[in-house]
């Protein structure tokens, strides 16, 4: 099962067999460890650069969602970056809180990586209200 951890008030931590593919379907990294930025302000998106610590980007509180349990335990985790918007997740996936509770835990969801959404980790579509770019 690949697993996203996320680091407190930090990035999401992911490992397992994770493809990174851009808004249209390329892949543009295939790693087994990969941190990606949640907070919307590393200038190395979708990867964490640190940015969070002098934004003092702060979470502390997560919402928790039922996935569809996925037919495969195994197999990649397809990270898809939507243009300016969330990383859609496609795979068989658990999502953790800091301190280890599952959030989610399913095959297909979408993520927030602007840091603004009211419903973290998961996207509510706040990215077009805040002007969110990903480049």
């Amino acid at each position: 099962m690949n697993i996203m951890t996320i680091e407190a008030n930090g990035p999401y931590e992911c490992r397992g067999e994770i493809e990174i593919r851009d808004a249209a379907g390329k892949l543009i990294a295939s790693q087994s460890e990969v941190r990606l930025c949640r907070c919307g302000h590393s200038k190395n998106k979708p990867h964490c650069d640190g940015s969070h610590k002098p934004a003092n980007f702060e979470s502390h509180t997560f919402s928790m969602t039922t996935g569809q349990l996925p037919r495969e335990t195994t197999g990649p985790l397809r990270v898809r970056l939507r243009q300016d918007g969330p990383l859609r997740v496609e795979g068989p996936c658990e999502v953790l809180s800091p301190d280890g509770t599952t959030l989610y835990y399913g095959s297909e969801t979408a993520l927030c990586r602007c840091g603004a959404s009211g419903n973290k980790p998961f996207c509510d579509g706040t990215h077009r209200q805040t002007g969110f770019s990903a480049s």
